[in-house]
């Protein structure tokens, strides 16, 4: 019996215009007209994945940043993981001593030397999935967070590792060269108070060790006395994993990588562009709950 219902976003939940189809939303609606709960696991900040929930005309609980901040629905904090302010330096001095800058993730904003670099990231991403990016529409969505506040170009983000009313939670590379990631990768892997994961591939992410989907989708279905043999959860890149491995109903995506579909029980037939996620909640909802 599926009780509980959790979803990664960003290639997922969202097409590839960062948008979520009609067909997605209406499968959640009729899973919770029908006593299932539905949760968003996502690696944005919350700023960023409201937004789009908002723009869909609709709630829910936003567990936030790979899990290292999370949300209810009337966007409460129930929980974050900072990074700790000696891992912080740790970081960024060994993305330093291999030519490599980092974008950082706060609770309020995301800290970046370069807003052109992060538009180009969001573009690149986009096309290491198969897609046509829209250019014009990526960018405009940028600089509209850029005007919020949600997005600050700064001289350097060092200055803004250790806010007391705005601590650092993630911490994101971005880097064409997967080699280059891959030496990141091996040399931030010393430190075991850390977890390092990715949404892309042109992208490390990095959060507290005590942080990630899988730990924060746990705790919700503590608080809500649902057995993860009661779950079914949805994802497709390498920070799903953590999530997918504790979830009786795992599903990867078409569109997802192949490492995710390994550990997954279930793949999709349609991509995240073609409403893989509310085709498969219907699926799996007839197949196991008989509705």
């Amino acid at each position: 019996m599926i009780k509980l219902i959790a979803t990664d976003m960003d290639g997922t939940f969202l097409n590839s215009e960062h948008k979520i189809t009609k067909e997605n939303l209406e499968a959640v609606e009729y899973a919770r007209e029908n006593g299932v709960e539905f949760l968003v696991v996502t690696g944005r900040a919350y700023y960023e994945a409201l937004e789009v929930i908002t723009a869909a005309n609709f709630k829910t609980e936003i567990l936030t940043l790979n899990g290292a901040v999370n949300y209810d629905t009337s966007g409460e904090i129930t929980k974050i993981f900072p990074l700790d302010i000696k891992d912080i330096k740790f970081i960024i001095n060994e993305l330093k001593n291999i030519g490599i800058t980092c974008k950082i993730y706060t609770k309020n904003c995301l800290y970046t030397d370069s807003i052109q670099e992060y538009i180009q990231a969001f573009i690149d991403l986009v096309k290491g999935q198969g897609f046509e990016p829209d250019v014009e529409g990526l960018t405009k969505e940028v600089l509209r967070r850029k005007d919020k506040g949600h997005i600050v170009e700064v001289a350097n983000v060092e200055d803004y590792i250790n806010l007391a009313d705005n601590p650092t939670i993630k911490i994101i590379v971005l880097h064409q060269d997967r080699k280059k990631l891959e030496e990141a990768k091996n040399l931030l892997e010393k430190n075991t108070n850390i977890e390092i994961t990715s949404s892309g591939y042109n992208n490390l992410e990095i959060i507290s060790k005590e942080a990630s989907k899988g730990n924060a989708l746990i705790d919700i279905c503590k608080k809500k006395n649902i057995d993860l043999e009661n779950v079914m959860s949805l994802g497709d890149n390498l920070n799903d994993i953590s999530m997918l491995e504790i979830s009786k109903y795992s599903v990867a995506m078409k569109n997802a990588t192949p490492k995710v579909k390994e550990k997954s029980k279930y793949i999709t037939e349609f991509d995240n562009n073609n409403s893989g996620v509310g085709r498969m909640i219907k699926k799996l909802l007839k197949e196991v709950n008989g509705i």
